[in-house]
């Protein structure tokens, strides 16, 4: 998390800070390239697991199929 310092409203002549904290989202990309055609394929998942791996391999079977 980013951390800031930011101020607030107090009584007259006071001026304390506060902590302010921005969430961030973080994803993970998996992706293939084939070398020959230069085709690719990605898939944005939250994690970076064997589970969702899977999931993208599967994915990537069923977008090859054909081949």
């Amino acid at each position: 998390m980013k951390t800031l310092t930011g101020k607030v409203i107090t009584a007259s002549g006071v001026k304390p800070t506060v902590p302010v904290k921005w969430d961030r989202e973080n994803f993970w990309i998996y992706g293939a390239i084939e070398p020959l055609t230069g085709q690719h394929f990605q898939q944005e998942y939250p994690k970076l697991n064997g589970d969702y791996f899977q999931q993208f391999l599967d994915w990537l079977s069923q977008q090859l199929a054909e081949d």
